[in-house]
């Protein structure tokens, strides 16, 4: 039963964002289009998917909505007290033999990373937690040990790094944090995006860890002329999978509001 409500979740994810929806929409469209009697149905969805595609690619209106959820936390001040562990949650990749590490793994693994890593440093004795799942296809390399390899690779010592393979998703990995590290002080590190769906789920899950976001994509909005476009409707997908991820996970019990 855990396993089909896995995959619900993730069907459900994917198609309800603007591209399926606009495809989705247009392919209503065409018989209707077709039939004289039906003709102003298909001349609706027509309208509907267009200005789905418009408003979802258009990057000052996403720019606003991602800057809603983005800046709920601050990012990340080094305080009186060093933390136990610094969490830093799966992403993607995708083990490619002629490929460098840093082509294997997804952007946002790598800032993700990067910001993890700048917390290490900030405060010595801290150690690093990496989390995450096999990968697609039964990848040779699960997520966790292809980003402790970067992190090697970039001077992090073996010692300072613990990694769990497994959690399929964020309610996954705090589950599995909290039972092993519920007394710990603990920073967590995940795209700005993501965070604030990860702190409910966290909190849900007993512990309350400092907040330390990253990988922002929301920016200062400089002019309104802006044709649409691919990052801006990337933006839009991102978006619309955490407020689905947030309202799932309510439905579940999983999180706790604040």
């Amino acid at each position: 039963m855990d396993h089909l409500l896995f995959l619900l979740k993730k069907i459900l994810g994917d198609f309800l964002t603007p591209v399926p929806l606009t495809l989705l929409l247009l392919l209503l469209a065409v018989p209707s289009l077709l039939r004289r009697k039906n003709r102003w149905f298909g001349i609706l969805c027509v309208v509907v998917a267009t200005t789905l595609l418009f408003v979802s690619s258009y990057a000052p209106l996403n720019n606003r909505w991602l800057a809603d959820l983005e800046t709920r936390y601050p990012a990340y001040e080094q305080g009186s007290g060093a933390p136990d562990y610094i969490a830093v949650l799966g992403s993607w990749h995708q083990t490619v033999a002629d490929q460098p590490l840093t082509s294997e793994l997804s952007a946002s693994a790598i800032v993700r990373l990067a910001e993890g890593m700048r917390i290490y440093r900030l405060n010595p004795g801290s150690r690093l937690i990496f989390t995450g799942y096999q990968g697609i296809n039964a990848d040779p390399v699960a997520y966790p040990e292809k980003l402790k390899e970067l992190a090697l690779a970039l001077g992090v010592p073996d010692q300072d790094i613990l990694t769990f393979v497994g959690p399929r998703d964020t309610a996954e990995e705090a589950q599995l944090i909290a039972e092993l590290f519920a007394d710990a002080e603990l920073v967590l590190v995940t795209s700005a995006t993501h965070m604030p769906r990860s702190m409910e789920l966290f909190r849900g899950a007993g512990l309350d860890p400092t907040p330390a976001p990253t990988g922002h994509f929301s920016k200062p909005t400089r002019r309104l002329w802006r044709f649409p476009d691919g990052e801006a409707l990337a933006r839009t997908d991102a978006l619309i999978h955490e407020h689905l991820g947030m309202l799932w996970a309510r439905l579940m019990g999983q999180s706790a509001q604040e």
